[in-house]
């Protein structure tokens, strides 16, 4: 970036503490797509494995499974357009379908990784099904970990309102920096164990300042995608991808948490696997939108097993007692 700001110095201090907490050896670096730069974490040697975040997140929500998942793999979390500390993003007008296909070939090539293999959650879950349809041959495997975007338009009643407040005229900008001016950590943590957690309580207290200050820096660009993704019912019906799951040709796995409020549960993700063979369901209890919070050793073990890399006992141990 040209010139840091305040805000953006208060991101990395917060990356930074988050990092050296769970994943001191990571590599942080900058990275250049066609429409600007953005950021990348990366740790660990092996088969390549890109993990993409959902709308209003960033990378760092990946960083407390980051070194389980670095045992086996060459592992980058990248921050999507306008999240994090990615270059602001005007999603004004923007077609999210096209932006997934153009950012996430970018960055493949960014990094110089012809193909692997990708984890992403909620919007991110949209892009890489996108770009998994669209070029087969980039991606090995796909594992949606929590509702992925695209299935159905249901988004629970704690994002419906804030998307539709959002999109007033006049107003809309306003009520956004307002909500996100007056974000604290203890806000932030009720708001994840209503909607994107079942145990609030396992959410470490450097994630979630690390999610208000990105939240902070970045009001604009998620009050623009937040016009994108959504209207008065919902997730936006262009964004639903219908009979385009069945052209996904990747294997791909979805771990659904049965107490997702998002996209309509995982009857959904079992609807779709029965018309494609390539899509298996797993139900996770208990979970919500975010289960690598809620249970982290079932969702690294999950993602091993369909990766070919079954976690040892070993592991498993150290990850619980993380």
């Amino acid at each position: 970036m040209g010139t840091w700001t305040e805000m953006d110095r208060d991101v990395e201090a917060a990356q930074a503490a988050l990092l050296a907490r769970y994943a001191p050896d990571t590599l942080v670096r900058r990275v250049r797509w066609s429409q600007g730069e953005t950021h990348v974490l990366e740790l660990g040697t092996g088969s390549p494995l890109l993990l993409v975040h959902g709308a209003f997140s960033d990378a760092c929500i990946w960083v407390p499974i980051l070194p389980e998942l670095a045992r086996n793999h060459r592992v980058f979390a990248v921050d999507l357009p306008g999240h994090g500390l990615a270059d602001p993003f005007d999603y004004t007008g923007v077609d999210l379908l096209e932006l997934a296909r153009t950012f996430l070939r970018d960055i493949l090539d960014a990094l110089g990784v012809r193909t692997l293999d990708l984890v992403a959650n909620s919007m991110g879950g949209l892009f890489s099904v996108v770009f998994a349809i669209d070029n087969p041959g980039r991606v090995s495997r796909l594992i949606l970990v929590g509702a992925p975007a695209g299935v159905h338009r249901a988004v629970p009643l704690q994002m419906g309102l804030p998307l539709v407040a959002f999109r007033l005229p006049l107003i809309g900008p306003s009520l956004a920096r307002f909500a996100t001016s007056h974000l604290t950590r203890d806000s932030n943590r009720k708001f994840w164990g209503k909607v994107l957690v079942t145990h609030p309580e396992r959410v470490g207290d450097l994630l979630l300042d690390e999610d208000v200050v990105q939240a902070h820096r970045n009001a604009g660009s998620h009050l623009g995608l937040g016009r994108c993704l959504g209207d008065i019912r919902g997730l936006r019906r262009r964004l639903i991808l219908g009979e385009r799951w069945q052209a996904l040709e990747v294997p791909t796995l979805f771990l659904w948490g049965e107490r997702d409020p998002f996209f309509g549960g995982p009857e959904q993700g079992e609807a779709l696997a029965a018309r494609n063979p390539n899509l298996r369901v797993i139900r996770l209890a208990d979970n919500r939108h975010i289960p690598w919070i809620d249970d982290p050793e079932r969702v690294v073990g999950e993602i091993e097993r369909f990766l070919g890399n079954a976690a040892n006992d070993s592991q498993m141990e150290q990850l619980e007692g993380a």
